[in-house]
């Protein structure tokens, strides 16, 4: 699949996230407070950035050729990282969300085929994310549990990405869109009371497509995202 159609069909499913609020929610939402908020931990999958070539042009007459010095293959790692949500409740189980995620990631070049037959090279250097995004959530389902309630959702939305290479080298910004889905854990109460009924527990996964940042290439780039963490819901 093209990356401009993996791109449209985030957009689509973002939008859809929106859109289906007002086809309505579990009433039962409707009685919680209206603020979430919740810190997760979390593992930022990485992506090849492509193929480098450093050649330069050879002394034949009257025009040179290229000449091939190395190949260098470049890819962002997994690492781990770390996200803060707050969700407002705009209407019944439908949220506004402000999420800010830090993930550290190392970029990994291995260099081969160097034209002096000196053997491969693999270095690498730490590259710091930094994501400010908005969105929506819906919840699509209320499970009632003996010891609470289970809360499937859908999310959706975009923002920026500043990436901040070892050093402050290099520093990039890009924007990113995503769409997910999760779980919610809460308090059966309808109107939670004391800090056991207002705990949350939440786990996300999502894909997020980026453009610009750090790359080879004026590409835009795929990876998925996984978090799981703890919070609070709040007035």
């Amino acid at each position: 699949m093209s990356a401009g159609r993996i791109a449209w069909g985030l957009r689509v499913l973002a939008a859809f996230v929106v859109a289906v609020a007002w086809l309505g929610a579990p009433p039962a939402a409707s009685a919680q407070p209206r603020l979430d908020v919740s810190v997760s931990g979390a593992w930022w999958d990485g992506y090849d950035l492509g193929m480098r070539r450093a050649a330069i042009t050879g002394p034949q007459i009257p025009t040179g050729s290229p000449v091939t010095l190395f190949d260098s293959d470049v890819a962002i790692l997994a690492g781990p990282g770390a996200e803060v949500r707050l969700g407002w409740r705009v209407f019944r189980g439908v949220y506004a969300e402000a999420t800010g995620g830090l993930g550290v990631n190392d970029v990994e070049a291995r260099i081969h085929g160097d034209i002096e037959q000196a053997p491969a090279i693999t270095v690498s250097s730490t590259l710091t994310q930094i994501t400010v995004e908005g969105g929506g959530l819906v919840e699509v389902a209320t499970l009632s549990l003996p010891a609470g309630r289970l809360v499937p959702f859908v999310t959706g939305g975009g923002g920026y990405l500043r990436q901040v290479h070892e050093g402050r080298v290099l520093i990039e910004t890009g924007r990113t869109i995503y769409a997910g889905a999760g779980l919610k854990w809460r308090s059966a109460a309808a109107r939670p009371r004391g800090l056991r009924q207002r705990l949350l527990v939440r786990g996300d996964v999502r894909v997020v497509s980026r453009t610009a940042g750090v790359d080879t290439e004026d590409e835009r780039r795929t990876y998925i995202t996984v978090s799981a963490g703890a919070g609070l819901q709040l007035f």
